[in-house]
């Protein structure tokens, strides 16, 4: 078929899309636009909690790469020169290193089982955004002794009885009041709440901390040891060129990626959502196709005596279903644009008032190649459900057309 009849049916398609109903022809574009919207909402919503979940663990647990002790050891050990080969390797930003104890606060009459964790505050700032999420007094300084940074789940609110808490707490703690921690050893010490914060990770916000200074006079093997060590690498160096390079230099310690340990620990979930994905990719296809063959079907069926008259007049029969073809295409193009505003009107939304749990909130994560390969898919969905009905219909002798 040459280009003149091409051009011919794209003529046809464009004058029968601006003589035929203008309501069916908006209610198809919505139609593909809802659709594309279907399609790439929910996986976009599910990589969106993946993504959120794997920001939070690094940013408030384990970092872009963790140090762990040896298997067989309870610490890793020799704390202060490991601490300056990990932090003098390239591709480190920082290292920090985290101590956790099981302890008691004591509140009044509330009592609340919590881990303590020792941190070095400087460092910290370096590989964790805690710092920044302080929503009532100040972040610890280095050597601060007496003083705790808890969160804000833990201390409470006063307004809310105990009975109807969805978390057990110290029931509305405000900064500069005492609160009491027993580390379970002998160890009893009023410490008084310097800052309150809130990071929306339920690990992180059930946890109390206080300095290395302070750990050390409730256990002193905070000295020199650490539970694990957590490493912020520079931006261009990978997380496992930083791994190989620990290992390579003598770090004994069992060195691990996010992507390792996250595999572990998440592998399912992530594996899951991406079936979710799949199912749901696959069900939006299926639906699309059928939605949009009805709707052209019945258009097409509607205008069979126009097609008999176009026969009649000699126009050629591939002309005459490239002309529906175009008119849906045209249609599906404009669905899809549709499609794309409302996606990334959801999107922005979204980013701007994030779906909030206690363990995580989430957004719409979008990548360009999934908006791409989503309208190449629906358009291609679209030619199917609309050429099918076309070649049908144009294959129709003259009178059997104009009979209908």
């Amino acid at each position: 078929m040459g280009k003149k009849e091409l051009k011919v049916a794209f003529l046809l398609a464009l004058r029968s899309l601006q003589r035929g109903s203008r309501s069916s022809v908006i209610l198809t574009i919505l139609i593909i636009g809802m659709c594309f919207t279907n399609m790439i909402f929910l996986p976009g919503l599910f990589n969106g909690i993946g993504q959120s979940i794997t920001k939070q663990v690094v940013d408030y647990e384990i970092g872009n790469v963790l140090v762990s002790p040896k298997t067989g050891d309870q610490y890793v050990s020799d704390l202060g020169a490991t601490l300056d080969l990990i932090n003098g390797m390239p591709g480190v930003e920082r290292a920090t290193p985290h101590f956790s104890k099981g302890a008691t606060l004591k509140y009044r009459q509330r009592m609340l089982g919590v881990s303590v964790r020792a941190i070095k505050p400087n460092d910290e700032k370096l590989v964790s955004p805690l710092y920044t999420k302080m929503v009532a007094g100040s972040y610890l300084g280095e050597d601060d002794t007496g003083e705790v940074i808890i969160g804000r789940p833990v201390a409470g609110d006063t307004s809310i009885r105990e009975e109807d808490e969805f978390q057990s707490s110290l029931g509305g703690v405000r900064v500069g009041d005492s609160i009491t921690i027993d580390y379970g050893n002998g160890y009893v010490k009023d410490y008084r709440v310097k800052g309150i914060y809130y990071t929306g990770w339920s690990s992180a916000d059930s946890a109390v901390y206080v300095t290395y200074t302070d750990m050390a006079l409730a256990d002193p093997k905070a000295v020199d040891n650490a539970d694990y060590i957590t490493v912020k690498t520079r931006p261009g160096y990978s997380e496992k060129f930083v791994k190989d390079e620990l290992i390579q230099y003598g770090v004994s310690q069992k060195v691990q990626t996010t992507a390792d340990l996250l595999a572990k620990s998440m592998g399912r979930a992530l594996q899951s959502f991406a079936i979710i994905n799949m199912v749901s990719l696959i069900v939006g296809i299926i639906i699309t196709t059928v939605v949009l063959f009805i709707v052209i079907t019945i258009k097409t069926i509607n205008s069979r005596r126009q097609i008999g008259i176009l026969k009649a007049i000699g126009v050629d029969q591939e002309v005459i279903m490239h002309s529906y073809g175009f008119q849906v295409i045209i249609m599906a193009v404009l669905g899809i644009l549709f499609g794309l505003v409302l996606t990334l009107l959801m999107a922005a939304y979204l980013a701007a008032n994030p779906i909030v749990t206690p363990e995580w909130s989430a957004t719409l994560y979008l990548t360009p190649m999934d908006l791409i390969q989503n309208s190449l898919i629906l358009f291609a969905a679209s030619i199917v459900a609309g050429y099918v009905p076309a070649y049908q219909v144009s294959r129709e002798d003259i009178q059997s057309a104009m009979r209908a």
